[in-house]
């Protein structure tokens, strides 16, 4: 599968020779690419361009990236790479926690950037997952995913909360709610949100579990359905 070819990428970073520098690199590589010096007007962007991933500057003048990240996570699951300081370790988490799919750290080689976004792209595509004899509704007692939408829907006495769900977020309860109460290793949850799973390291996948907790809690509804089983991984303890 050729992914390049269909693909285009929005680069946003105020620092015009580094932007320049990516466009470059991307365009050589067969993508086609979009350039925003800032986060004002990204929404216009993702509309009128539809990019399929979005290359986002962490340190940027007006709205630095952790908002205009929060922003686009309102409307929109569209695959997102953060660029951050190489040893801000917090940049990496807050990034994660926020609905990032993946960091980079500058300054980065342009072939792990090459290889991190191919890996976004090929995730994203394989989480259009298939419903089962047509089924679009996942459920859980007053939980329910909505599969060809990605949204998650909480509903309590009547009244329904509902949260839109990135990428990867998606995929991890679609995981977990399927798994109906079974016990998922820290390998098996990474491999299957990760093609390799080798550079997000095992602590990442704590800060992804604590995002989803966040998103129960947000929707009025305990964390502690995604149970921790200590030495063993986590289960999904609403059956």
């Amino acid at each position: 599968m050729n992914l390049n070819a269909e693909n285009k990428i929005l680069i946003v970073d105020d620092a015009i020779r580094f932007r320049s520098r990516l466009d470059q690199f991307l365009i050589s590589h067969k993508f086609s690419t979009i350039q925003l010096s800032s986060g004002k007007n990204i929404m216009e962007v993702i509309k009128k361009d539809q990019p399929n991933l979005i290359l986002l500057d962490v340190m940027m003048p007006e709205l630095d990236g952790f908002e205009v990240l929060r922003h686009i996570r309102q409307t929109s699951s569209i695959p997102i790479i953060m660029l951050t300081a190489a040893n801000n370790k917090l940049d990496r988490i807050n990034g994660l926690e926020d609905g990032a799919d993946d960091y980079i750290g500058k300054p980065f080689h342009l072939g792990e950037l090459l290889a991190r976004i191919k890996a976004v792209l090929r995730r994203a595509k394989n989480n259009d997952v298939k419903p089962l004899d047509n089924e679009e509704i996942l459920t859980s007692k007053h939980i329910s995913l909505d599969i060809r939408h990605h949204c998650l829907n909480i509903n309590r006495a009547g009244t329904i909360s509902a949260k839109n769900l990135s990428n990867l977020e998606f995929k991890l309860f679609y995981l977990f709610i399927s798994s109906n109460g079974e016990i998922l290793s820290r390998d098996q949850i990474l491999e299957h949100i990760f093609d390799n799973h080798d550079h997000a390291g095992s602590h990442s996948l704590t800060v992804y579990i604590n995002r989803l907790r966040k998103i129960l809690t947000d929707l009025g509804t305990d964390p502690k359905i995604i149970n921790t089983i200590w030495g063993q991984g986590y289960n999904w303890n609403n059956i």
